[in-house]
């Protein structure tokens, strides 16, 4: 339950909930590490949402081989292919794009945070 604390905002100039970080109009900013970005996205206090899927454009290769077997061919050259990777192959598969999640963070409802901390509590004692 570690998101569930107030520090001090070097943006804002106040003591703020680490909660409610990914509210705020300078998300991510240079005062947050890596570390407690990836604890706010894994926290059980907070409610984690996929809004829509944004296509980006890339071009991978995936080659699966006769025993069913998937291997990513990112440096394949089409017009070329080397033969030691080709050998054994059923199909190569071509891919243009890729859909990046566009996610939306937020504090769950004050009654669930508190069950969670009861729970986890009760958890403790037993």
């Amino acid at each position: 339950m570690r998101v569930n604390r107030v520090f001090p905002c070097d943006k804002k100039g106040q003591n703020v909930s680490f909660m409610a970080c990914p509210m705020c109009e300078f998300y991510t900013c240079s005062q947050l590490t890596s570390e407690q970005i990836r604890e706010l996205n894994l926290s059980p206090m907070m409610d984690r949402r996929v809004v829509k899927l944004i296509p980006r454009r890339l071009k991978l290769f995936i080659i699966k081989y006769l025993d069913g077997s998937l291997k990513e061919a990112p440096d394949l050259d089409p017009n070329n292919p080397d033969r030691q990777l080709m050998q054994d192959v059923d199909t190569v598969y071509q891919i243009g794009k890729e859909l990046v999640p566009v996610i939306v963070l937020k504090p769950k409802p004050k009654q669930e945070r508190d069950q969670i901390v009861k729970m986890a509590i009760d958890a403790k004692k037993k």
